[in-house]
């Protein structure tokens, strides 16, 4: 940031202007500049790593030339663009780069701003496979053994809850007692036999399969766990759900490695022996409605990444133990979701995603409350979202709403097509509001095909306000979500 200070050459600049171009407001501008009375404002456009984004596109307010002339902005090679004096009033500031999605912050201040830019995901798919080492396999003892490989999360990765980042909805198919089993890509199995019945089942499915829509370093976390193989074999021929069934998985350990991803086929094995998660915190679930399901999910936090450490549901105000890492900050992510809902896994029902999360302190018997579950919010006028209404509850702050448009892509994973959510616009907007009107930006045209806003109103236990941006992100322990699809 430069401070204007060279008083000196101001009045060989005046004598060179003409009687038309000394307006009060020119001379108003030189004069506190000049003279130092007043240091240029700007706004600095970063990546997530802190790099200058030159050329950065810059809208403040509703549109082009609205409220005033001049509102439309370009970072100079330093990511930096001087603020326009006419700007005098809180207004919507939206701001995009090649590559990076655009984002709106409302109600900005006139002032020194900075504003972070997240790349945007790619319609390619980077494929990462390999195999999970060091199971403790034991044929014929009743357990399948097994290692489930996730990315590593963040937490604004955890708010936006998603079990199919869990476990994949894309099936790899193995063959056992004649039959065709599908088992979800990013397990491995290495092989194993147990009995089912009359016969001896050999289950041979050793490399796992992950994709990422980004090149770039990531952390890949690879889970050690067991299940009983009858009961579990049983209970879904019996048509039972996933969720139902995640009590009967356990998690004990595991291991992560970080990779870059260069190509768009890598191979990295993981240890699974790294990491025992043989510290236990006990649970209380709050009280919720009969058609809800209640989950909780434990938390490593190890160097702003977030490790699932244990994964189990939980009857209305009943007490569970749930797993962790000890030597780690933990956390207990609690995970409210329509009973319903649930069983819509591929997210093609109305309101199929609606969920409430809290992220707290896993301590010693940890109660979460939950925010409620909300209705979907609608389309009104054209870049017009009206939310849904709601109450908080006591304890939590309204810190603000983060909504995001994204635009529904068709993408090959392996020899699969597969339907995913690309993020194009994300808005930020402090305390809970009741309608988001989108500024419309210069020459825009809208995405073709299947689109959907996701909102989400963002609450905190620790702190009263917090600014729009990463800072929201970080004072959230609740959050209640919804959206609609058009």
């Amino acid at each position: 940031m430069k401070k204007l200070f060279m008083a000196a050459l101001l009045p060989g600049l005046l004598i060179g202007c003409s009687p038309d171009m000394g307006s009060n407001q020119l001379n108003d501008n030189l004069t506190s500049r000049w003279f130092g009375l007043q240091e240029a404002q700007t706004i600095t456009v970063t990546t997530l790593d802190n790099k200058a984004i030159a050329g950065a596109e810059i809208l403040i307010g509703d549109s082009l030339d609205t409220p005033f002339s001049g509102n439309f902005l370009t970072t100079n090679a330093q990511g930096q663009a001087e603020l326009p004096l006419a700007w005098t009033e809180p207004l919507a500031v939206t701001v995009q780069a090649p590559g990076y999605m655009r984002t709106t912050y409302m109600a900005q201040t006139p002032g020194n701003l900075s504003f972070t830019l997240r790349p945007l995901a790619t319609s390619a798919q980077y494929e990462i496979k390999g195999r999970v080492q060091d199971l403790p396999v034991v044929n014929k003892d009743g357990f399948v053994d097994f290692g489930l490989v996730i990315p590593a999360f963040t937490k604004k990765n955890l708010l936006a809850f998603d079990m199919n980042q869990v476990i994949s909805p894309q099936n790899d198919i193995i063959s056992a007692i004649g039959q065709e089993i599908p088992v979800p890509t990013n397990i491995s199995l290495p092989k194993q036999s147990e009995r089912y019945s009359l016969f001896t089942v050999t289950l041979d499915k050793p490399q796992y399969r992950v994709y990422f829509d980004q090149p770039g370093v990531t952390r890949v976390y690879a889970a050690r766990g067991r299940f009983p193989f009858k009961p579990v074999v049983d209970s879904l021929r019996d048509g039972k759900e996933f969720y139902e069934l995640i009590n009967e998985f356990k998690i004990s350990g595991g291991g992560i490695r970080d990779i870059e991803i260069n190509s768009r086929q890598m191979t990295l094995d993981i240890p699974s022996k790294e990491l025992n998660f043989t510290d236990k915190k006990e649970i209380v679930a709050p009280r919720f409605e009969r058609d809800e399901t209640f989950i909780a999910v434990g938390i490593a936090q190890q160097s702003g990444y977030l490790i699932p450490t244990d994964v189990k549901q939980i009857a209305a105000a009943k007490k569970m133990t749930l797993s962790t890492q000890a030597g780690f900050e933990q956390q207990v992510l609690a995970v409210l979701k329509k009973t319903a809902d649930l069983k819509d896994s591929k997210g093609n029902k109305d309101g199929s995603d609606r969920m409430s999360v809290t992220l707290l302190p896993l301590t010693a018997g940890v109660a979460p409350t939950m925010l409620p579950l909300i209705e979907n919010p609608r389309l009104s006028n054209p870049g017009e979202i009206l939310m849904p209404q709601f109450e908080s509850i006591p304890g939590v702050q309204k810190i603000g709403t983060y909504s995001v448009l994204s635009a529904e892509l068709e993408v090959q994973q392996g020899t699969a097509k597969v339907k995913v959510m690309n993020p194009q616009w994300e808005v930020y907007a402090q305390n809970w509001v009741d309608r988001m009107q989108l500024p419309q930006w210069p020459n825009d045209q809208e995405p073709r095909g299947k689109k959907r806003w996701e909102v989400n109103f963002i609450g905190s236990q620790t702190a009263s306000q917090a600014a729009p941006g990463a800072a929201m992100i970080e004072a959230a322990t609740h959050v209640t979500h919804s959206s609609i699809s058009f």
